[in-house]
Order: structure tokens, then sequence, then C-alpha cells
């Protein structure tokens, strides 16, 4: 039960330290955020908005305007700003525009890495608050439309961020941060290790209290995902005050969260596999014949372990979540495999010799 508990502390830990503190998977997650229509069309409203919210775009062309047409300005910012929101969507959907984008969140992650890394001495970003600073995607939006005159220089300073996160309201989330930063690298290590001394102590009922730790990473797993889905509903449903909003915040929360959720499903698939062992070693019917079937290709080790070699290459190969390519927990899972095989070995061979050493039973004879 308690690696139980602990593998879900692990697996947050994992998915803390390498989607927040990793600048490669967060730049990878940047990109996919952009990718995605629905967010990329909010983030276009979102800088129509903020120029806008900025630049008084009617006293702007009421400037350019001959003296008997002022009055056109609002009108026209008015009209102008349909034309806004579809020139921004089209120059979101451009590489060069969406790499521009992906500079701006890495450096955005950077100030959060900054101020959750924090002592609690001193805010080291600017203000103690983490911003996307979309000043950059304004001034190209402002170039597209060509409306306004210097914009850039009309932009405020400050202007044109997004206040992520407050400084005064991470005093739990550094405590947390600096913790299970501590332990992202080797946190999985701990559950992996109490289940084998749980497994080791049990002598005379271990395939009972594997099969029991297979079911405990299980639940640990599904309880993970549980957790994922429960809080991006809650973040989308209360957290977001504007309807049109929610659909890219849901959008973002998976995509942001689908590190954790591999993570889990890894998990769900190692405790399977284990399941699987479990039933191969057991006394029911269909795995004692199921090991008697294999019982020539395990008396060779050559061809045991060439076949637990070869699923590994073929799961790095596929890479069907980003654990089957970190390199230590391909290694803990070919030792673990290989583990499982020799001990199916050694079972297989002691039923073999049980077989072969069996006095033969006369044939009965007929009435």
């Amino acid at each position: 039960m308690i690696a139980s508990i602990l593998a879900v502390v692990a697996l947050f830990a994992g998915f803390l330290k390498f989607q927040a503190f990793d600048p490669p998977t967060f730049k990878t997650t940047a990109a996919q955020l952009i990718a995605d229509p629905t967010i990329r069309d909010q983030v276009a409203t979102t800088l129509v908005d903020e120029l806008y919210a900025n630049v008084d775009v009617a006293a702007a062309l009421a400037a350019d305007l001959p003296a008997g047409q002022k009055r056109l300005a609002a009108p026209l910012a008015g009209a102008i700003r349909e034309l806004a929101n579809r020139a921004a969507v089209r120059l979101l959907e451009r590489p060069r525009v969406q790499q521009a984008w992906i500079v701006v969140a890495s450096n955005s992650q950077e100030q959060l890495v900054r101020l959750l890394d924090n002592r609690g001495e001193v805010i080291r970003t600017e203000g103690g608050n983490v911003v996307l600073n979309l000043r950059p995607l304004v001034v190209q939006l402002g170039d597209q439309v060509a409306i306004i005159k210097n914009l850039e220089g009309r932009l405020p300073p400050k202007g044109v961020q997004i206040t992520i996160m407050k400084a005064d309201q991470l005093t739990t989330a550094q405590r947390l941060t600096r913790f299970l930063k501590a332990v992202g690298s080797f946190a999985w290590l701990v559950p992996l290790v109490l289940f084998a001394i749980a497994i080791w102590l049990a002598r005379g009922r271990r395939r009972k209290t594997l099969r029991e730790a297979a079911i405990g990473a299980i639940i640990a797993g599904l309880l993970v995902l549980v957790i994922r889905r429960l809080a991006g509903s809650y973040i989308t449903n209360h957290l977001v005050s504007s309807y049109s909003v929610r659909p890219a915040v849901s959008n973002a929360w998976r995509i942001t969260t689908e590190l954790l959720a591999d993570g889990a499903w890894t998990l769900i698939f190692v405790a399977a596999v284990a399941l699987l062992g479990v039933w191969l070693a057991g006394d029911t019917q269909s795995g004692t014949s199921m090991r008697r079937a294999l019982a020539a290709p395990l008396a060779r080790p050559e061809i045991a372990f060439g076949a637990v070699i070869a699923v590994i290459i073929l799961l790095v190969w596929w890479g069907p979540t980003p654990q089957s390519r970190r390199w230590y927990l391909v290694l803990a899972a070919t030792v673990l495999l290989a583990i499982g095989v020799e001990a199916l070995r050694r079972q297989s061979a002691r039923e073999t010799k049980d077989l072969r050493d069996a006095p033969l039973q006369p044939p009965a004879s007929a009435s």
C-alpha cells in the first residue's frame, strides 16, 4: 500500500521535473500548443484584444484622417478589428511566427522556474509575477494589418503581457516544487524498491504478493489519470469564467499534462506485464499448459533472454511513451523482465525434471 501511494507521488514528481523544469520538453509542448487550431484561434483573439487594449486605435486612425473625416475613426477601428482577427489567425499559421510563440512561451517557462526556485528572500522575476509577453507577436500583427504607424513605439514597455502566476500565491508551490524537483529523478526507485522488499519478505507467498503489487500499481496509475481528468475539468469549468475560452484551456490542459498521462499508462502497462508473469507462473490449468508449451524455448537461455532483448529493442524503437526513451527506465525494465524470465525458466526446469523423474504408472488392466 505504501509503495502504491508513493508511486502516485513519483508520477507527479517525474512529471514536474520533465514538464516544468526541462527546457527541451517544454519547447516541444509549446510547439504542440500553437499547433492546436483551437488554442491558435484563442491566441489570435488575445493578440487583437491586447493590441486594442494597449493602443488607442481610433485615435491613431483619427490622426491620419483629414479634418472632415475624423469622425469615421471609431467605426473604422471597429471594422478593422475583424480584419485584424482574420489576419492574426493567418499569421499564427506561419512557421516563423509559431517559432516566435515557442520563444515567448519558453521565456515564460524560465520565469516560472526562477520563481519556483526562489527561496522566499528575493523574487527574481519582474514584479514578482510570471508573465506571457505577447509584445513581439502583437508587433508582427500590427505590421501585418498596417493600421498604426510606429506600433512598437506606441506599445507600453510593460504592456501586452498576460500574468500567469503571481508571486504571493506561490509560497506553498515553491516549497512543494523544491521537494518534488529534488526527488524527481529518483522518486520512481522508491516504490520499486518497496515492492521488491515486500515480495522478498513474502516467503512462501511471493506470487500472491507480486499479484497484489501489480494490482496496486495499476490502481496508482488509474488514480493519476482520474486526478488529471478531475483537475482539468475543475480548471476549465470553475476557474475560467469565459465560456469562449474554455475549449482552448481544455486543450491546453490536455497537452501540458500528456506527459503525466504517459507516465500513468506506462506504470499500468508494466503492472499488466507483471500480472501476465503471475499467470504464467500460477497453478491454473491455462498457465500450466502455457509453461509446458514454452518449456523447450525456456530451457535454452539464448532464446529466452534473446527474446527479452528483442522486446526491449522493439519497445525503444516504437517509443509509445517518453518513458520508453529514458535509458535508466529502459535499463530497469530490462533487469526486471530478465529476472522474471529467469524465475520462469527455473520453475519450468523443476517441473520438467519432476515429470522426467516421476515413476511410470502401469496401465490399468481391463476388467
